[in-house]
């Protein structure tokens, strides 16, 4: 999964070097791997996590979000700035 995310900011073109990239979850399986390839990617990674202080102002600014929690419905829309890519990481219905 984690390599799954970055395969699909390459094919979409979304630059990575120098971008602010926000994780949302710090899993071993997605959270965790996802920032260190981010990271080898030179992007400039933020985890969040359940005990973050301001977590809205931290994802508000980054261009990159991966969002990895496990919950659906979990972070409201008017998070995400307008010019951030997203990617949800989801395994639940809606």
């Amino acid at each position: 999964t984690p390599q799954g995310c970055m395969e699909l900011l390459d094919r979409s073109n979304v630059p990575i070097g120098g971008k602010k990239a926000v994780v949302i979850g710090r899993s071993n399986l997605v959270g965790i791997p996802v920032s260190l390839l981010l990271l080898h990617r030179d992007a400039t990674v933020t985890i969040v996590h359940s005990k973050t202080e301001h977590p809205e102002e931290i994802v508000n600014s980054a261009d990159i979000v991966i969002v990895a929690i496990g919950r659906a419905k979990a972070i409201p829309g008017h998070w995400f700035a307008s010019h951030a890519t997203v990617i949800d990481v989801g395994i639940n219905s809606i």
